[in-house]
This record gives C-alpha cells, sequence and structure tokens, in this order.
C-alpha cells in the first residue's frame, strides 16, 4: 500500500521590513526545533526542515539579496535581511534540505509550538566568545555586575550595568509577540542609557527603525545578530517639531537603552523562565500589516 502524504497548506512569510517574502507549501506546523547552539541561542531560531525545496517559493526579494553570514568551517550559511536583520533561513552547499526561521512565519502562534531541544553546542568545537574590549558603562549598580556579551562574529559587543539578572532580578524581562520582536526573538531588559555601551565599529551597526521610526533595533552586519534597541537623541528643535504621537514614543524611549538577552554571557534563559514575561504586542498599535 502506498504511504499516504499527510496534507499540507501554503503559508507565508517575510523579514519584517518586507524586501523578502516567501511561501511554502508545508503539513500543519505544530512543533520546531530549538537549537542551543552559540549561533541559535543568539538569534532565538525555531527551525522546520523541509526535506527538499519543492514547496518553497520566493515572492518577493532574491536568496542573494539576503546577507550570508558562514562559520564552522563554512559548511553552515546563515541568512539575514541586511535592512532589518531578520534571520530567515540556513543551508548547508550541496545539501538539498535547508531551515527556516518559524518566527518569520505570518500569523503562526509559536508560543504554542511543541518544541523539540536540539544540542547543538555539543557538535564541533566549542565555541569561543571574544573577550570584551569595549569601556565599561559609567553607572554603577549596588549590589549588582557588569555583563558582556557579543554578537556571534564578535564585531559587535555590549556591556550592561546591571541588578543580577537571576531568580533574585526584580526588575521586568520580557517576551514580547509584536511584528518585529517576533522574528528577532529577543529577550528583553530595560535598563537606563547610562548603563550600557554598545561597542564596534559604526560601519558594522545596522540600525532598523520602523512605525514611529524613533527607536532603532541595533543588529550586527556581519552575522546578523540582534542587540539593542536605542533611540538616537534629538535636539530640543527637533523634538517640538515632531507629531505628537512620534514625541510621545520619544520621550519616553530617550532614557532607556534596553538590551537582548540573548547576547549576554553568564545568562541560562532557562533558569529565568519563571521570570520572563511574555507581552501580547501583536495587537498593540501601530499594527503591523504583512506583505
Amino acid at each position: 500500500m502506498a504511504d499516504v502524504k499527510e496534507p499540507t497548506k501554503t503559508y507565508r512569510g517575510n523579514c519584517h521590513c518586507g524586501a523578502f517574502v516567501y511561501e511554502i507549501d508545508h503539513p500543519e506546523i505544530k512543533a520546531v526545533n530549538e537549537c542551543n547552539c552559540s549561533i541559535c541561542s543568539r538569534k532565538g531560531y525555531l527551525w522546520l526542515f523541509p526535506p527538499t525545496r519543492d514547496g518553497f517559493k520566493i515572492v518577493k526579494g532574491t536568496e542573494e539579496d539576503l546577507t550570508t553570514y558562514k562559520f564552522a568551517g563554512e559548511n553552515l550559511h546563515h541568512k539575514f535581511c541586511p535592512t532589518c536583520g531578520t534571520g530567515v533561513m540556513a543551508s548547508m552547499p550541496g545539501h538539498p534540505s535547508f531551515g527556516l526561521n518559524a518566527h518569520t512565519i505570518q500569523q503562526l502562534d509559536t508560543w504554542a509550538l511543541e518544541r523539540t531541544a536540539v544540542n547543538g553546542a555539543a557538535i564541533g568545537s566549542p565555541y569561543e566568545a571574544p573577550a570584551y574590549t569595549g569601556r565599561l558603562p559609567p553607572a554603577e549598580i549596588e549590589g549588582g555586575k557588569i555583563y558582556t556579551g557579543n554578537c556571534h562574529c564578535g564585531a559587535l559587543q555590549v556591556a550592561l550595568a546591571s541588578k543580577l539578572i537571576d531568580s533574585t532580578y526584580p526588575d521586568m524581562i520580557g517576551e514580547c509577540n509584536c511584528s518585529i520582536c517576533e522574528r528577532n526573538a529577543y529577550v528583553w531588559v530595560w535598563p537606563m542609557r547610562e548603563q550600557v555601551i554598545l561597542h564596534g565599529d559604526p560601519d558594522d551597526i545596522g540600525r532598523y527603525f520602523f512605525a514611529t521610526n524613533v527607536v532603532g533595533k541595533t543588529f550586527c552586519k556581519k552575522c546578523g545578530v540582534q542587540m539593542t534597541n536605542v533611540a538616537e537623541l534629538q535636539s530640543d528643535e527637533v523634538v517640538a517639531a515632531m507629531p505628537e504621537a512620534r514625541r510621545k514614543v520619544y520621550d519616553m524611549a530617550k532614557a532607556l537603552h534596553p538590551v537582548n538577552l540573548r547576547v549576554l554571557e553568564g545568562i541560562d534563559l532557562n533558569e529565568l523562565k519563571e521570570k520572563i514575561k511574555r507581552i501580547p504586542g501583536y495587537s498593540r498599535p501601530p499594527l503591523y500589516t504583512n506583505p
């Protein structure tokens, strides 16, 4: 008796800025793979691994338009949008299978998916995070410490003066499912601006502004790892000329420099699960329109 194929449906996905849009015919997505390796944990990937590309179609853009980050002997090619930094897919040269980041699929509730743990950190040589080389934050936190971290390739680094980020951490840790936070799988803390240093060559720092265009998500242009979220300080004249809605966002955001916990060394997100608050940002204005 011939094998009965599982019925498929067409899913549509995209990077946040909409430069890259795809469709894929796939059985109903109920489970994903969650890898703990050095790159997947920083990007928060949730993987689907279609066996072939037969049901995969690019609707807008081309795969060549994505930035390719190669490591592990250049056998793994991680591809992300150079404009918004969204990690879309991964491939291995000469292999028919590929990985698709489920976070990029439209209207998919990734919080409800079953997650299969993959111990990618045990494969190959251990990843060695580069030593922090930037200046340290001027702020001092009583009873706290300086946390440091980096993107995967090491071009960008971050230092955070913070209360201990463990089970005793008194402030909010958040995981939002708004259009941008869902795609980039951030785990946020919201320190004051003076508590954070983002270090690296300015040419390597991607800044993605959208909606009110006040706050920019920072990411590494080389490897695509998302780092922080910061407003560019403006003069009083520029602020006074802003529309009211935009000025309110700026007034709220200018004193803060949120950090993506995924990039900090010495943070175990599994130990923080009970403290991470899920924020239903998808329903908050301004509403995002999927391309």
